[in-house]
């Protein structure tokens, strides 16, 4: 992994997406098209559990397994060559019903499913700690400011209450996103299951079982507009936590002053200037904002994908994703820990609020604040079902 990207990212969000973890999740498949090809007379019952202890990606050669993936054009054909060869009185049993790209993209499935998880929990601390200052200071009056001049008094409950619903509005699409998305990728070759002549619907029951994976209605191959969709709305929480980290790094500017990050050993110094405290949570979350677009670009222009299987275009797709995740990871988890730990100055708030004539908050201040907590319950109850 590159320094940056490392610097960029999650250490959690870098262990679902290793190479060991990515080759692990494709063993994973592979065990469970043993299970569903012993469903329906396939393969042998008792070949299922000898797969399923072979299949452990800790054995393989990974940096080998990539060159010899980049020498065949995809690493499904070394990997079940080493799978046979782990299991020589089973050989002929391995990868029975499978193609190339039902592996991965189903590997792929299973690495999103960790990593929004991981997303998803970072989101839910920002937005617990957005509701929180939302409720503590809907009292606490501030300057607004349109087109970064002053403008009319708000109160930093509002600012605190629309962050949190834009951090609500992300969650629940990246749910609705993920349920249409992450399903089981099985079609073989040409999206027929040819492989399966008996009761194909037993083996799709079964290989979903296997995984935990819901099924498709028909297979995805070359309908990739889901996974855009959830890349999309991974990059529109990422733009979320940049919108954020913006405000915050205009309010922590020391001739502003009206909030400061949450202070840490070794954070926020500069190399040149010992009196600088720099934003670096804030400047974390907007360089992840800037980098999204660029992914989910990628991801659109794969969809276009010709006939059954398409050249290159899902290729693009796989390796895509773990670059979109981890920057993903990098900037909610700093806007997370931002938020959670996020210091209020009132009294610079009231300073710069004297620049206006003297007015009160206008009254559907507090009903804005109440809607946004309200809806942030509500989404709370929903994602908990």
């Amino acid at each position: 992994m590159l320094l940056a990207e490392q610097m960029a990212s999650t250490p959690e969000m870098q262990q679902v997406f290793s190479a060991r973890a990515s080759v692990q999740a494709m063993l994973d498949v592979e065990a469970a098209l043993a299970a569903a090809g012993a469903a329906v007379g396939l393969v042998p019952a008792d070949v299922v559990s000898a797969v399923k202890a072979a299949c452990n990606a800790d054995d393989i050669d990974v940096d080998k397994l990539a060159c010899d993936g980049a020498l065949a054009g995809t690493v499904v054909i070394p990997l079940v060559k080493w799978l046979k060869a782990a299991l020589p009185e089973h050989a002929a049993h391995v990868h029975v019903g499978g193609t190339s790209q039902d592996m991965i993209d189903t590997a792929v499935v299973l690495q999103l499913r960790g990593g929004i998880t991981l997303l998803q929990a970072d989101l839910a601390t920002m937005a617990k700690a957005a509701a929180g200052l939302a409720e503590l200071h809907v009292q606490t009056p501030m300057l607004g400011r349109t087109l970064l001049q002053a403008a009319m008094p708000i109160c930093f409950g509002l600012k605190a209450a629309n962050w949190l619903m834009a951090i609500n509005d992300s969650r629940r699409a990246i749910a609705d996103a993920a349920h249409v998305a992450l399903v089981l990728q099985a079609g073989g070759a040409v999206g027929t299951l040819d492989a399966v002549q008996a009761d194909p619907l037993m083996f799709l029951k079964a290989f979903g079982a296997a995984l935990n994976l819901p099924l498709a209605v028909t297979p995805w191959h070359t309908r990739r507009a889901p996974l855009a969709r959830l890349a999309a709305a991974i990059a529109g929480a990422v733009g979320v936590a940049g919108k954020i980290a913006t405000d915050i790094a205009l309010m922590m500017q020391p001739e502003v002053a009206e909030v400061r990050e949450p202070a840490a050993p070794g954070r926020g110094g500069s190399s040149a200037m010992a009196h600088k405290r720099n934003p670096t949570l804030s400047i974390a979350a907007r360089a992840a904002a800037t980098r999204m677009p660029g992914f989910v670009a990628t991801l659109l222009a794969a969809a276009d994908q010709e006939h059954e299987r398409a050249a290159g275009a899902w290729q693009a797709e796989a390796a895509t994703w773990p670059a979109l995740m981890l920057c993903a990871s990098g900037g909610i988890a700093a806007m997370a820990e931002a938020l959670a730990g996020l210091e209020i100055s009132a009294p610079a708030m009231a300073k710069h609020l004297a620049l206006l004539p003297a007015q009160g908050l206008p009254p559907a201040i507090d009903e804005f604040v109440r809607c946004a907590l309200e809806d942030y319950q509500n989404l709370e109850n929903e994602l908990s079902k």
